[in-house]
């Protein structure tokens, strides 16, 4: 069963999916230099806050806790996910 808010508007979580998929895939290719490794995890986190953001504001529930929350989960990601990189 597909939740209401995704059947209200699949094209925001069709372009998420988008971004997720796409980094995914980038990163698989890139496996032979950590630096664009790097450069394409931060690319996907700054997707991520842009992407969360715009369908806060979208929805009309856009406050500052919520712009920290993903701001921490991007940093968070991004970090943990570059830390395990081979330099």
């Amino acid at each position: 069963m597909i939740p209401t808010e995704i059947k209200q508007k699949p094209f925001e979580y069709v372009f998420l999916c988008l971004i997720l998929l796409v980094s995914a895939f980038g990163f698989i290719l890139l496996t032979y230099s950590p630096q664009a490794q790097r450069r394409l995890i931060y690319l996907m986190a700054g997707a991520y806050m842009f992407w969360s953001l715009l369908h806060h504001y979208r929805r009309g529930d856009l406050t500052l806790p919520i712009v920290l929350e993903y701001l921490i989960v991007a940093l968070f990601a991004s970090v943990l996910i570059s830390t395990t990189l081979i330099f």
